[in-house]
């Protein structure tokens, strides 16, 4: 039996553009560079916390510090989100890498209780977004991402979470990509949300 707060959150959706985000969804979002990343998902950011929600961004390629710099300009509500722990960023050194080597199961946990901790929180869903270009560096453990990405869509499958999952195609392997297509019920290319990649993943070679 489902409680209010449960059927509210259910009903929860982050509209963007071209995208509505709802609880349960598990995208991969393919981009072109850091410009095309941020203008995905820092309206993705300002909508979670506009919608009482709350978020991690594992970021990469950028320190949070930067991060939370620009998104300053976004979001007048992001340094307010941050101080009270309604946002949460963390560096990819600090999360992904934490150990010195990439452990699929170890990065579940810590997804886990993230969102355990966002949940407990009162915040109506958790969202989880994870800029992967740590995996392209060849750091050790990174042959597992493929292992991680299908432990963690099997992890979160029933769970209220919104997750995000963001690789730049400048720097994206072609063999990885139709990995990966496998293991999201959902692809955003663009910006845009493209038709079934596992039966249309040619859209993405373009």
């Amino acid at each position: 039996m489902t409680n209010r707060a449960d059927d509210v959150a259910g009903d929860t959706e982050i509209a963007l553009e071209h995208v509505v985000l709802r609880p349960g969804d598990h995208v991969a979002v393919f981009y072109r560079g850091d410009e095309e990343r941020d203008a995905f998902v820092f309206p993705v950011i300002a909508g979670v916390i506009a919608a009482n929600c709350w978020v991690i961004f594992v970021c990469d390629r950028n320190e949070p510090e930067q991060v939370a710099e620009r998104l300053a300009t976004e979001s007048a509500d992001a340094d307010v989100a941050l101080e009270r722990g309604q946002l949460r960023l963390v560096a990819s050194t600090d999360a992904y890498l934490a150990t010195g080597r990439f452990d699929p199961y170890r990065m579940v946990d810590f997804y886990k209780q993230a969102v355990q901790a966002g949940c407990a929180a009162d915040y109506l869903i958790p969202c989880v977004i994870g800029e992967m270009s740590w995996s392209l560096r060849r750091c050790a453990g990174s042959e597992r991402l493929i292992e991680y990405e299908a432990l963690y869509a099997r992890e979160f499958d029933a769970a209220r979470v919104i997750t995000l999952c963001l690789y730049d195609l400048n720097q994206a392997r072609g063999e990885q990509i139709f990995d990966l297509l496998r293991l999201h019920s959902r692809v955003v290319l663009n910006g845009i949300e493209m038709h079934n990649p596992r039966v249309e993943n040619t859209l993405l070679l373009g």
